[in-house]
């Protein structure tokens, strides 16, 4: 059966017995550290199942899902993958555990055509419901159900005794028998066995407990159902595959690897586990940058770039030298097409982004290997089995090997890494945001916010309408704690059933302003912030006490948020105007609307030429003139899609979505607050574009007084640079030319003519016997550059011979400067030009380094050149008595 139709089948099942058919969320931050991005289960549905928002009592789902904590079993192992598909049913106070089971085996051997024998199921020792259901109505023989402990049937595995706290429960698994050909051949082979005959296709989990911190079980009033069965795995058993990753949907992914590789696929065991590695590291890479992941050095885009460069090396290991990856994208989209087209749309933009960061590590990999190969020896030669932190982030830092990356090169040399001296090296540079939503001490926060979402399901914005208006506060915060009251002077975070403040989000910041209550209460909010459709205004307490329940006048600040809205409008107008000069694949990556300007990061590997920033600039001014309409419609997700409006991708979008249309040029997703027409902008000036990630540009603009005044300034700077050079305004760009022409000469000149004076003064100077019959040069040649000083430096050391030493020292500005180099006889056995350069530099308050025949150094204190030079002859002599 193919992996499509197994996928096709569970949701329609699902759908016919009532569930609301769930779509795949974005990939986005897990609770669990392990699973660092998806949407599935208690994170998808964590509201419904602590019962604090109930759209739906039963869904069906199959979600995306990233998984890199187990990375190393990757391609060696028959079923482990970083990105997978994971099908689900859930309840949330409706159907439990005898529709759960009777609905699996329902499925199981109805739909998908399963024969039952070829089933077992477990359950957990104390489940004696579960155990009933299956024997009872079920019909299975006692015989083939095991009654298993807390770590093989609960959920979270050893809850009971471990934590952590919060909703859990027993489980039911079922497996599949594979056939004695994948089993180990032993009399009592089951379901429990480490062999590769039986294996785990669906976990049904009864959250029916919640953990206490006394670790209590105590029964939840609401008991939910919580399903996963894993797609791949599925189909590899109903495909009779050996490995998930010879099902349908990888094996042209893995061919076209072996093909770039000139090897055979089934040939070689170590080659097999690389191939199969790269075909699962790039699907995962491709979904994600689909979702709107770019490569960074933190959060989702660090697990990207490692997944990214871990597949370069395979590559390079199965001898693949050249750019490789973008090519099997094209093979990802269309064996994906169906349930995810957006990837075969995305498709040549998911490609060029692969392969700019492939080209980056390429362009430093066969460095970092070696310089990996020179670190393994020296740990040989000392007998040391842990790389320092510094020579790790070295490894990071200079040649893109990430941590893990490099830990596990090491690993199969024997050795491993100093990860606290890594991480101190590394310092702020690779600082990583801990995501609010990750599992801590409790499955899901039970702080003051989980208190507000029992109070409202949500706050009524009426700020697109509307800039005041009258609400009343269901909840106040004061630090971390709910309040009763709040009196003048208190920090707090006020909470209205309606309001017309705009919450932060899709790149829009919150609105500032005032709410007004009776006796003389008074709230200066400086920002409001929204989570999960509650708008949370904070600010300061004026006057007067803040107490729950209170009416309110909430004022928006209205010059701000029009500026805001400015922005915001022109943002569109910019997107339109960047996808028109550039195409299609320039795609918004990101955003920041705010009163003083805007921010727009978008898809594109190359900076603007000046001719394309003139375009883009002209195109928005042009459309601002044209004064179209400012449209917004609330459509369904569906409509909106056929209407083309283009959505943010890595954005969680509703059923219903806000469209927003500009004439008949742009069509878009958005939430935010809008101008009713363009003219009101005024006009728009590009303030900057730059680059801020691998094939990710950003582009900076203000629009309104702030765009007319840069412009006033421009001009008046310009004025001024006009009555300076003395000619006309559109001859300035040609005088300034000449002008820095001109001057580079006389620079050129003005160096020849110091390295000139400079030889004539080394001339005079008389070279000293040192030890051994070498000679020493030292000098102070006065005035010169760190350049001209070390070509100095080397026409000296012709001068010397091979057993010659040159200490040249120069004065450049208030800098000092110190060349060295050192004759072919001594350099490197008995003396190195680094060494010597190291141990006169704290003379001049610097630092310095180089090669065992030239080292360079440079100082804040020329004064002190006279001692460097004195000390020359004595630094010399040791480091050859130690040589």
């Amino acid at each position: 059966m193919k992996t499509d139709d197994i996928r096709d089948k569970f949701l329609n099942f699902f759908a016919g017995k009532g569930a609301r058919i769930v779509p795949s969320d974005s990939l986005v931050p897990h609770n669990d550290p392990t699973l660092l991005f998806t949407g599935a289960g208690m994170n998808q549905f964590k509201d419904q199942f602590l019962g604090l928002r109930i759209e739906y009592r039963t869904a069906a789902s199959c979600q995306k899902c990233i998984r890199t904590g187990d990375i190393m079993n990757v391609g060696a192992t028959p079923a482990h993958h970083t990105f997978f598909e994971m099908l689900g049913n859930f309840s949330f106070g409706d159907y439990f555990k005898r529709e759960a089971i009777t609905w699996a085996w329902e499925f199981l051997t109805g739909a998908m055509a399963i024969p039952e024998a070829r089933l077992r199921v477990s359950v957990h020792d104390s489940d004696d419901d579960a155990f009933g259901v299956w024997e009872k109505d079920v019909g299975l023989s006692p015989d083939i159900i095991s009654r298993l402990g807390d770590h093989d049937n609960f959920w979270p595995a050893d809850a009971p005794r471990l934590g952590p706290n919060g909703p859990c429960g027993p489980c039911s698994e079922i497996f599949y028998d594979r056939g004695p050909v994948f089993g180990c051949g032993k009399p009592d082979c089951g379901i429990t066995c480490d062999c590769r005959r039986w294996v785990e296709i669906w976990n049904l989990v009864f959250t029916q407990f919640d953990r206490r911190p006394d670790g209590a079980l105590s029964p939840l009033p609401q008991r939910n159902i919580d399903t996963g069965m894993g797609l791949e795995r599925m189909a590899a058993c109903l495909q009779g595959a050996a490995t998930n990753m010879d099902i349908d949907i990888f094996r042209p992914l893995v061919a076209a690897v072996a093909a770039a590789a000139g090897k055979t696929y089934g040939a070689e065991g170590g080659d097999d586990v690389l191939m199969r590695r790269i075909a699962d590291h790039v699907r995962a890479v491709a979904f994600c940058i689909g979702d709107g992941v770019i490569p960074a050095n933190s959060h989702r885009g660090y697990v990207l770039k490692r997944l990214l460069r871990r597949a370069v090396l395979d590559g390079r290991n199965l001898g693949i030298r050249s750019g490789f990856l973008p090519a099997l994208v094209p093979i990802i989209g269309r064996v994906m097409e169906k349930p995810y087209p957006e990837i075969q749309a995305r498709a040549a933009a998911i490609a060029e982004t692969i392969g700019l960061e492939e080209e980056k590590f390429l362009a430093t990999l066969d460095r970092g290997l070696v310089r990996i190969g020179q670190a393994v020896g020296e740990a040989r030669k000392t007998g040391a089995s842990v790389l320092s932190g510094a020579a790790a982030f070295e490894l990071y830092d200079t040649y893109g090997f990430p941590y893990e990356l490099a830990e596990e090169i090491l690993a199969r040399e024997g050795l491993s890494l100093d990860r606290t001296g890594f991480d101190a090296a590394m310092a702020e540079a690779r600082t990583r945001a801990r995501d609010g939503a990750r599992m801590k001490g409790d499955v899901f926060a039970r702080g003051p916010f989980q208190e507000i979402k029992k109070l409202t399901p949500g706050t009524d914005f009426i700020g697109y309408d509307s800039l005041e208006g009258e609400g009343a506060v269901v909840a106040a915060i004061a630090g971390e704690t709910l309040v009763a009251e709040a009196g003048s002077g208190s920090r707090v975070a006020v909470i209205l059933d309606r309001t017309p403040f705009y919450g932060e989000s899709g790149g829009q910041v919150g609105d500032t302003g005032l709410l007004i209550g009776r006796d003389n209460l008074v709230i200066r909010v400086d920002d409001t912030q929204k989570l999960d459709g509650i708008h949370i205004h904070v600010g300061e307490v004026e006057s007067g006490t803040l107490c729950p329940g209170a009416a309110v006048k909430a004022r928006v600040d209205a010059g701000r948020r029009q500026n805001i809205m400015r922005n915001h409008t022109t943002a569109h107008l910019l997107h339109h105007a960047l996808r028109t000069v550039l195409g299609d694949n320039a795609e918004q990556k990101g955003s920041y609307v705010g009163p003083d300007r805007l921010r727009f990061d978008f898809q594109h590997p190359a900076a603007l030429t000046p001719e394309e920033r003139g375009e883009v600039e002209e195109i928005v001014n042009r459309r601002i003139l044209e004064n179209a309409a400012v449209v917004t419609r609330v459509l369904p997700i569906g409509e909106a899609r056929r209407l083309g409006a283009v959505a943010l991708f890595g954005e969680k979008y509703g059923d219903t979505v806000r469209v927003l249309s500009i004439g008949d040029y742009s069509l878009e997703f958005c939430g935010g607050t809008h101008m009713r027409e363009v003219a009101p902008i005024g006009c728009f000036r590009l303030t900057a574009e730059e680059a801020v990630a691998a094939g990710v540009r950003r582009i900076e603009g203000v629009t309104g007084l702030a765009a007319f005044r840069l412009s006033r300034e421009q001009g008046e700077f310009l004025s001024a640079i006009v009555r300076e050079l003395k000619t006309a305004p559109r001859e300035a760009g040609e005088r300034i030319r000449a002008m820095a022409a001109e001057i580079r000469e006389l620079e050129k000149r003005l160096a020849a003519f110091r390295l000139s004076r400079a030889e004539e003064k080394l001339e005079a100077v008389a070279p000293l016997d040192i030890a051994g019959g070498s000679l020493l040069l030292a000098a102070d040649v006065g005035i010169l550059g760190g350049k001209e000083l070390g070509e100095l430096a080397r026409s000296a050391q012709l001068r010397l011979g091979d057993r010659g030493v040159a200490v040249l020292a120069g004065r450049d500005g208030d800098k000092a400067a110190l060349a060295i180099t050192v004759g072919k006889a001594l350099a490197p056995a008995r003396l190195k030009a680094g060494d010597l350069v190291k141990k006169l530099a704290p003379f001049i308050g610097g630092g310095g380094g180089g090669r065992p025949d030239f080292a360079q150094a440079g100082g804040r204190n020329p004064g002190c050149l006279p001692d460097l030079l004195a000390a020359a002859p004595a630094a010399i002599g040791e480091l050859l008595r130690e040589g």
